[in-house]
C-alpha cells in the first residue's frame, strides 16, 4: 500500500494493474510473397478496450526501459511510432518507490485516447497504476516471449483477424496462401524493430539504473 504524503497532488483514480496484451496482425503487405505486420495491443487497468481500431500500441522496448529505469516513457502510442497521430500527447510517468513496486503516472487529458471512456468520464487530472514490480517484470517478459513466437513462424491465414487489412484481397486473388510470414512489427521508430525484439533475450536480467 502507497501512503501519499499530505502536500502530493491526488490521483483522480488510483489502480492495481498489471501488463497485458492482445496480439494483432494489422495488415497484410502485398509483396512477393505476401506478409503480415505484428503489434501489441495494450491492456491495462484503466485502459480502453477499442485501442486496436484506434491504432494505439505498446512500445516494447519502451517497456523494456521502464523497468530498467524510471522516468517519462512512451509506452502508449500510434502503431507508426508518432503518438500525436492517435491524439495521444503525453508520456506515461514511470516511477520506482521502491523495490516492490512499479507506479505509472498517466496524463488524463495527454493520454485519454488510450483510457476507458466510461472509468474516466470527464475526470481531469491523472491516473496512477501501481504494479508488483516481479510481476511486471514477469508479464513484459511474457510478453516479449510471445511476440518473438508471433513473429518468427508462419501464421495460418485461418487464424487472422476479420480486422485484419487487407484479408479479403488475400483470400481473393492469392487462394492458394495458406500461411504468411511477419515482416515488420509495430512500432519500428528506430527501424529494424523487428529483427532487433527477435534477438532478444527475455531470460536474462535487466540491471536497473537509478535516476
Amino acid at each position: 500500500m502507497i501512503r501519499l504524503p499530505d502536500d502530493e497532488p491526488r490521483p483522480a483514480l488510483m489502480l492495481p494493474s498489471r501488463i497485458g496484451w492482445q496480439i494483432y496482425y494489422s495488415e497484410i503487405i502485398f509483396c512477393d510473397p505476401p506478409c503480415l505486420i505484428l503489434q501489441a495491443v495494450p491492456e491495462f487497468a484503466g485502459g480502453g478496450n477499442d485501442l486496436a481500431e484506434h491504432g494505439i500500441v505498446w512500445d516494447v522496448f519502451a517497456l523494456i526501459d521502464s523497468i530498467k529505469q524510471a522516468g517519462a516513457h512512451q509506452l502508449l502510442t500510434a502503431d507508426c511510432g508518432y503518438a500525436p497521430d492517435v491524439y495521444i500527447e503525453e508520456s506515461v510517468l514511470v516511477s520506482h518507490p521502491d523495490s516492490n513496486t512499479v507506479v505509472w503516472e498517466l496524463d488524463i487529458a495527454g493520454l485519454r485516447p488510450a483510457l476507458d471512456k466510461t472509468l474516466i468520464g470527464d475526470r481531469e487530472g491523472f491516473v496512477r497504476l501501481v504494479f508488483a514490480r516481479e510481476q511486471y517484470e514477469a508479464d513484459i517478459k511474457a510478453l516479449i516471449r510471445t511476440l518473438q513466437q508471433a513473429g518468427s513462424g508462419p501464421v495460418p491465414v485461418t487464424t487472422l483477424d476479420s480486422r485484419t487489412h487487407g484479408l479479403q484481397r488475400l483470400l481473393t486473388d492469392y487462394p492458394a496462401c495458406d500461411s504468411l510470414s511477419v515482416d515488420e512489427l509495430e512500432p519500428d521508430i528506430k527501424g529494424m524493430a523487428l529483427e532487433r525484439l527477435l534477438e532478444l533475450d527475455a531470460s536474462e536480467p535487466w540491471p536497473h539504473t537509478p535516476l
